[in-house]
């Protein structure tokens, strides 16, 4: 037979695939997607405007953190002088020295805090002009490489980043110098009083210290569990490990916070003073000497007993026995943070910037909750493996990147519960669809698993909410001239759309400029089935195995029953088993459609952060110090608490809603909306030879009742990138010259590879590990 474009031939390395469905795909899609969504053109002549707005981010990262730590230095002092000026009061004076020295900590806090965050949200969306990674310092990327990798402590290689434990250096240190100088400053303070010191002042004292460390912590409690956090975005940490961050900075607010109280209630409990301090008098004025500090304590028992129960819940083993508890306790934070403020108003002025951040990312994801998405696969391609194929818009707010991921909400099985999924397909295989793969591991996902054999049982579509996108970008694999994706089971769904992306890529006609390994261990034959047609893809594209290398383990052994299962050439050929006409509105009459993220227009989202943040500040400034709710009656200073912090949440979330709603408003209906079970196209046509289960295990030569010996594959890797940097000299970034090693999967997997990575050298290789656990 005459060779055509259709056949590759054996004698090239590597062979360009035109298939028909795809190549019209990408004619239509494929460019304008990297045309529309991309930098800006302008972007690459004035890169250095990129260069002062990343330095400059970079600076209110340092500011915000510094300010935390300047309030309790020596040189506090001169600057908050300095700021009373701007206020009537005399250099060196107090609180009744005169003008308006209940501006000084809120003033300090607004331009070290807010306004670094506030100049850092704006920038950022700046940057979305450029190509981040392009225009940054070889050094900067040589830095966040190296405080990727994990050191080796007495032969063992320790399960934390050498960015972990920066962080861990900063969070414990910063506890203890807020301690030690709070203590030694009040010591001093109370020996200029000529107190005598016996042990219940001591006690009060160090209870009152780690109150403050506490309030120190809470500064940066928020930021790291706010989903697309500005600071953590700029870094390119994922959100699943900045929840690692925050559980850290969690633990140490806790402990801190007991302990505070512990001090106070040893003292009062030796000094027979407990009841009248600790409980709150009915029959005092609240605003009375004898009323204010029991009222004030038992506000701080609240917030404390709040934080408690988060604490307990978050716990590991009951976080992953009793997810449903860990998650419903935790929003007890919100009461917490109210009676925080309410115990000590102060407070506010330090979570003021993270709170504010917090609430309007999470008024833009609850947003998300208003209308369904468009269903275009929902299959159970196992018993406990399910398919679930999403239409997202063609606009820049249906875009996303490799490796992110989503929340999905089935209101028939959960109207409250919201779970995380990595999207495993690739923006460039289709520019109207997502694919999600996920596998039956807790009660939600068995339940969802029941849900899809009820709906093709009724013929029916079910009714999806999703919130997204969220996560780090992994799209900087294409830095490396060598690429290793090691996955294991359902966790290598990030590490699939790595794969489509690459494939997709090379499909469009792109040259080939990698090596790339692919290891993958699995137990489910569900899965090699699933990515079946990618992987006769690569062969067909590169049918010598020059570029791509493929090593398969399937660690649990098949019976022959399973082996012999046939494979579904019609599903994978984009047929479905049903063609449903309708959805399942027994929880919902809403139309669905295709997913659009809220805000996403770099101009929208940069003015209603401007106008929400200002407008916010403005009203709690103007309730605090203005039209005060307290005015003369010192009664109403709970009253007073209670709406400063009430207004700061409230007027956040309606800003965020009146600006997605006027969104909404403006923005014309999809047209592109499909009311049936119908799989996209990408890679069809699909043919293949195989007929069984057993015919893919022995194709892909895949390694059955075994798992991979990482030392021995890691070996391969690094001598294959020796050799393929040698014929390729031009193939990575410029000073790039490691291997991208790409993690996701079991705890197990990821030490034998980092511990295979050590022996051979760790500085070869570049990891990125992907985090599963919210």
């Amino acid at each position: 037979m005459a060779p055509t474009a259709m056949t590759p031939h054996p004698d090239v390395e590597f062979t360009h695939l035109k298939t028909p469905a795809g190549d019209n795909l990408q004619d239509k899609h494929g460019s304008l997607i990297g045309r529309k969504f991309g930098p800006s053109p302008w972007a690459d002549q004035f890169s250095f405007l990129g260069n002062v707005a990343q330095l400059v981010i970079l600076a209110s990262i340092v500011v915000y953190a510094y300010g935390q730590l300047f309030y309790f230095s020596d040189a506090y002092t001169t600057v908050s002088s300095d700021i009373g000026t701007w206020f009537g009061v005399p250099p060196g004076g107090g609180k009744g020295a005169g003008g308006h020295s209940e501006m000084l900590r809120p003033m300090f806090f607004f331009l070290f805090c807010f306004i670094p965050m506030a100049v850092a949200i704006l920038l950022l969306e700046f940057l979305r002009h450029f190509n981040v990674r392009r225009i940054s310092s070889s050094y900067v990327l040589d830095l966040a490489r190296f405080l990727r990798q994990k050191p080796r402590i007495m032969g063992r290689v320790i399960n934390r980043s050498l960015g972990d434990l920066l962080f861990l250096a900063f969070l414990i240190g910063g506890n203890i110098y807020v301690f030690q100088y709070f203590y030694r400053a009040r010591v001093e303070r109370m020996k200029t009083r000529t107190l005598t010191f016996d042990f219940g002042t001591y006690l009060q004292m160090i209870a009152l210290t780690f109150g403050f460390v506490c309030v120190f912590n809470m500064a940066f409690l928020f930021l790291p569990a706010t989903r697309n956090c500005v600071w953590m975005e700029f870094l390119n940490i994922s959100y699943a490990n900045g929840i690692k961050y925050h559980r850290w900075v969690g633990v140490v607010t806790v402990v801190t916070a007991f302990l505070h109280c512990l001090g106070y209630y040893w003292a009062w409990i030796k000094e027979g003073t407990w009841v009248k301090e600790a409980l709150p008098c009915f029959d005092c004025a609240v605003g009375s000497d004898e009323g204010h500090d029991p009222w004030m304590n038992f506000f701080g028992l609240i917030a404390l007993l709040a934080f408690l129960a988060i604490g307990f819940t978050s716990m590991p083993f009951i976080r992953r026995k009793m997810y449903n508890t860990f998650y419903n306790v935790h929003h007890l934070f919100i009461l917490g943070t109210i009676f925080a403020v309410l115990h000590w108003n102060p407070v506010l002025a330090w979570i003021f910037p993270s709170v504010m951040l917090y609430t309007i990312c999470r008024a833009i994801s609850s947003s998300n909750g208003f209308r369904p998405v468009v269903v275009r696969e929902f299959t159970t391609i196992s018993s406990d493996v399910i398919k679930v194929v999403l239409s997202r818009s063609t606009t820049r707010a249906g875009d996303y990147k490799v490796g992110q991921f989503v929340y999905l909400n089935i209101p028939a099985i959960s109207k409250l519960q919201w779970h995380a999924f990595t999207i495993s397909s690739s923006p460039r295989t289709s520019p109207e669809t997502l694919t999600i793969l996920l596998k039956s591991l807790g009660d939600w996902t068995e339940d969802l698993v029941k849900y899809s054999e009820d709906c093709k049982r009724n013929n029916v579509l079910p009714t999806i909410y999703m919130d997204g996108y969220y996560g780090a970008s992994l799209e900087m694999y294409d830095e490396y001239s060598t690429v290793c994706l090691v996955g294991g089971g359902i966790g290598v769904t990030p590490l699939f759309s790595i794969l489509e992306d690459i494939v997709a890529k090379l499909q469009s006609g792109e040259p080939v400029r990698q090596k790339v390994f692919f290891i993958f261990t699995f137990r489910e034959l569900s899965l090699l089935e699933e990515i079946h047609p990618l992987l006769m893809q690569i062969r067909e594209l590169d049918p010598q195995q020059h570029y791509f290398s493929l090593h398969l383990s399937l660690t649990r052994a098949p019976t022959n029953e399973q082996l012999d299962q046939p494979i579904d050439h019609e599903r994978l050929a984009g047929k479905p088993h049903v063609s449903a006409t309708r959805y399942d509105t027994a929880t919902t009459s809403k139309a669905p459609r295709p997913f659009a993220e809220p805000l996403r227009s770099r101009t929208s989202k940069v003015v209603m952060y401007t106008v929400v943040f200002f407008i916010t500040f403005l009203i709690w400034i103007l309730v605090k110090y203005g039209t005060k709710v307290q005015a003369d009656n010192s009664n109403l200073w709970p009253l007073q608490n209670f709406v400063e912090v009430v207004l700061v949440i409230t007027v956040a979330f309606l800003g965020v809603y009146t600006f997605t709603y006027l969104e909404d408003k403006n923005k014309k209906e999809s047209a592109g909306y499909a009311g049936s079970l119908v799989t996209p196209g990408g890679f069809q046509p699909y043919a293949s030879d195989g007929h069984t289960l057993r015919d893919l295990v022995a194709e892909y030569r895949v390694a059955v009742g075994q798992r991979p010996d990482m030392l021995d594959l890691m070996q391969k890797v690094y001598h294959g990138h020796k050799q393929f940097s040698s014929t390729h000299p031009d193939a990575a970034a410029i000073g790039n010259s490691t291997v991208g090693v790409f993690i996701s999967g079991p705890g197990a997997l990821k030490n034998a590879t980092e511990n295979a990575m050590t022996n051979i050298g760790a500085s070869h290789f570049d990891v990125h590990e992907e985090e599963f656990e919210l």
